[in-house]
């Protein structure tokens, strides 16, 4: 089990396979799957990222073990919005109901429950301009990390690929970059 393992449940989640809501969901209160930081410039509902951004570690016993704590971030993003009423309109029901979703919801993973922290609006004042509206709700987790998984599970990776691309549109990709693993053996 992995961080990149509950950062997919939960988009899986709001925004469905590969960011397609299923149609048994459609009636609900769902989300697009969006890019953190990405400039957005099209959206037809709201948007909707989670990510696992830090994480600490304390040895739970006399083993090798170590209990990880995991902060996840949960990035909601609106378009087109109006003005500061239809901002809070938008936002306050957003946020309660996606802690509502994750409180206490251990995602079918071998985690603690998810345990909401705090959240806050993240709006820029470029973003007011273009009637976008941006807030960040944050959870915490914790989960035993043991060293025989997490070798096999690094075993198991064949490759690691980077992308780096410019700041303005259209995204021009400036490099990439590749690490094989041959066989599951390092490098």
């Amino acid at each position: 089990m992995t961080d990149f393992d509950i950062e997919e449940k939960i988009n899986k989640l709001f925004c469905g396979e590969n960011g397609k809501t299923p149609a048994k969901e459609r009636d609900a209160f769902w989300f697009k799957a969006v890019e953190i930081g990405s400039v957005v410039t099209v959206l037809s509902r709201p948007g909707f990222s989670a990510a696992v951004v830090s994480g600490s570690y304390e040895k739970e016993d006399s083993t090798d073990k170590l209990k990880v704590t995991s902060k996840i971030i949960v990035y909601l993003v609106f378009k087109n919005v109006a003005n500061e009423v239809e901002r809070r309109k938008l936002l306050h029901p957003a946020v309660k109901y996606v802690v509502g979703k994750l409180q206490g919801n251990n995602l079918g993973l071998d985690i603690e429950p998810l345990n909401a922290k705090n959240w806050k609006e993240t709006t820029t004042p470029e973003h007011l301009i273009d009637k976008i509206l941006e807030a960040e709700v944050e959870f915490e987790t914790a989960y035993t990390l043991t060293p025989e998984t997490e070798e096999a599970s690094y075993r198991n990776l064949l490759s690691i690929w980077s992308s780096f691309k410019s700041e303005e549109e259209p995204h021009e990709e400036l490099a990439t970059s590749k690490v094989n693993f041959d066989n599951g053996e390092t490098p």
